[in-house]
């Protein structure tokens, strides 16, 4: 059944930007599913997943809003659903974690692992993760998802609510909410030298490794301890050139050097209608010089080079306990009800004109093979149009 709304606009006083709702879910959940406030959301490049708080995952086409599929798993998470390629994995009744087909919503099977807590990094069918396991808890972890079974793990405590960082020839883990540790793709833990270990008078493993107190670990693997920042409660997102940290009411652009470049105080940067309304908050983008973010129910895009504001759009409104940032769509949580919400956010005009004129002249360009001329051609025309 499509789950589909008219187009409205939606024009608020406190900025000058607009979003148009195109999509509510509709699904009516009740008081008493809400009383008990968790719900979540992701997307992929066809679908965007919704894990309602009345215990059921759905699966919307994000450009029709057709419900393509439902689920019933018997819970309700913050933690969103994960996804790779055809297969998405979600929460279920009794700690359990199950694997779907994306496409269908179909059961392919149940996993040896009682709660997938960070965003999961794939190298075939091997699964790299934080997860919580039935023999040992929180643990990192390699698992082979077509055989479903468990390659190796080790034990890292609550430092499985932290996002690991996957990179080329290694991956970087927290132990105990303590410190960080470096380990290859077949679990082996680096940096074992007697001088390393020395500084460790209580190594949590049975073989000796050096830890790393990272705070949070920028894009160039170095760490971001800075003052008043700690992993805990902080929100972080990596540009080409900068790691940009939210916490509390302030954002933190911490550069190449690992130095705060600058440090920028939210409610100098927006107009907040009324603070303390939501406590959600999330960085969602960041490009080589702006932040997109969510901040008391303000979507905010902050250029940090320039030190303006480019666009601000309020989501009073919907009062969001999620967001999520797809291209010039955001899909939301509203906590005023719990439904899922599409909202189209209006563009600068100058990027609308750009996009158009890349659109009728797509055919051209690949009849002639220049596409850099053709775009270059685009964005002239474009400009001109902004102007007259």
């Amino acid at each position: 059944m499509t789950k589909f709304l008219t187009f409205i606009l939606l024009v608020f006083s406190v900025t000058t930007w607009a979003q148009t709702e195109f999509f509510n879910s509709k699904i009516r959940i009740t008081a008493n599913q809400l009383s008990d406030f968790y719900s979540s959301i992701c997307v992929d490049s066809t679908q965007v997943y919704f894990n309602a708080n009345n215990y059921t995952v759905y699966g919307y086409d994000k450009k029709t809003g057709v419900l393509n599929w439902s689920h019933y798993s018997g819970t309700k998470s913050n933690n969103a659903p994960k996804w790779s390629k055809d297969h998405l994995f979600v929460g279920s009744r009794d700690s359990k974690w199950i694997q779907l087909n994306s496409k269908t919503g179909d059961t392919i099977q149940t996993l040896k692992i009682q709660e997938l807590t960070t965003q999961p990094f794939f190298k075939g069918d091997i699964m790299y993760c934080a997860a919580v396991v039935p023999e040992i808890g929180g643990a990192i972890l390699g698992y082979d998802v077509k055989k479903n079974e468990i390659v190796w793990q080790k034990y890292i405590g609550h430092g499985v609510s932290f996002q690991p960082y996957f990179f080329k020839d290694k991956i970087v883990a927290n132990y105990e909410n303590q410190y960080w540790f470096e380990l290859d793709y077949d679990g082996n833990t680096l940096d074992k030298s007697k001088t390393c270990y020395s500084k460790n008078s209580e190594p949590p493993f049975e073989e000796s490794f050096c830890n790393i107190h990272y705070d949070v670990v920028n894009q160039f693997n170095k760490d971001v301890a800075v003052k008043n920042v700690t992993v805990e409660d902080t929100k972080y997102h990596y540009a080409k050139n900068a790691t940009v940290l939210l916490k509390g009411n302030k954002l933190k652009i911490i550069n190449q050097k690992n130095k705060v470049k600058k440090e920028i105080v939210i409610d100098k940067i927006l107009t907040l209608l009324e603070t303390g309304v939501n406590n959600y908050s999330e960085i969602l983008k960041v490009t080589e010089n702006t932040v997109w973010f969510v901040y008391e129910n303000i979507l905010g895009v902050y250029d940090f080079k320039n030190k303006k504001t480019i666009k601000a759009y309020d989501l009073t409104q919907w009062n969001p306990h999620q967001v999520v940032l797809d291209e010039n769509t955001i899909w939301l949580i509203a906590g005023r009800d719990g439904e899922l919400v599409g909202l189209k956010l209006e563009l600068d005009p100058a990027e609308e004109a750009l996009r158009a004129e890349k659109a009728k002249l797509f055919n051209q360009t690949h009849q002639c093979g220049n596409e850099v001329e053709a775009v270059n051609e685009a964005r002239k025309k474009a400009l001109d149009n902004v102007k007259k």
